[in-house]
């Protein structure tokens, strides 16, 4: 790997005719990078997820981001004034806190629910879900205050490549990939929680 490293360093060397170039050259390093990192690894934590809590460690997870999505593009249009990012004049500071309020309501109700489904539990260690309302609410608040720079990631990738939205599947949400981008902090944060914390 190193090796592998060192050469392509020296071949870009040797290729770049000027600094823009050079630039261009690593720019296209960091997308490749970062494209390996996005599609590698989460679907890796969250296989690990799955197999040893079971699906409610996918599924639970997904409808916390799903939930803070949604709330924060409702809060932030109903109520929103003052700016959250300049990079995106449509995230706000009402649509971010009002977000995270419903998500940790959220968060209570939806973590009680779905563990008394028997099929989305790994058998294992079932006395982990003595506690599961505590747990929700601390995923929620990950969810709200950490999983949604996944999103302004997403808006940073698409300011810089002069894309307005991803796709139009879901219309005002940016596409679907609305649904997966703050996924990826999400997804690693389910498998250390789970791991270090909840079956400790």
């Amino acid at each position: 790997m190193s090796l592998g490293f060192a050469s392509w360093v020296v071949f870009i060397l040797n290729q770049a005719g000027s600094s823009s170039i050079l630039g261009q050259r690593i720019a296209h390093q960091s997308w490749i990078h970062l494209s390996i990192l996005y599609t590698l690894t989460q679907p890796a934590f969250i296989h690990w997820n799955i197999a040893n809590g079971g699906l409610f460690w996918f599924i639970f997870p997904c409808f916390l981001v799903i939930c803070n999505d949604c709330s924060a593009y409702y809060c932030g249009n109903r109520w929103g004034r003052t700016k959250l990012i300049n990079l995106s004049p449509s995230k706000t500071v009402e649509g971010f806190v009002g977000a995270l309020c419903i998500t940790v309501l959220f968060g209570y109700i939806a973590s009680d629910v779905l563990c008394r489904f028997d099929s989305l539990l790994a058998d294992n260690n079932l006395e982990i879900y003595d506690n599961i309302r505590y747990h929700g609410v601390i995923m929620a608040l990950y969810a709200s205050i950490f999983a949604p720079f996944g999103g302004f990631l997403a808006s940073a990738l698409k300011r810089s490549t002069n894309i307005k939205d991803f796709a139009g599947w879901i219309p005002g949400h940016g596409g679907i990939v609305d649904r997966v981008d703050c996924q990826l902090f999400m997804a690693i944060f389910t498998y250390l929680y789970y791991q270090r914390i909840v079956n400790a």
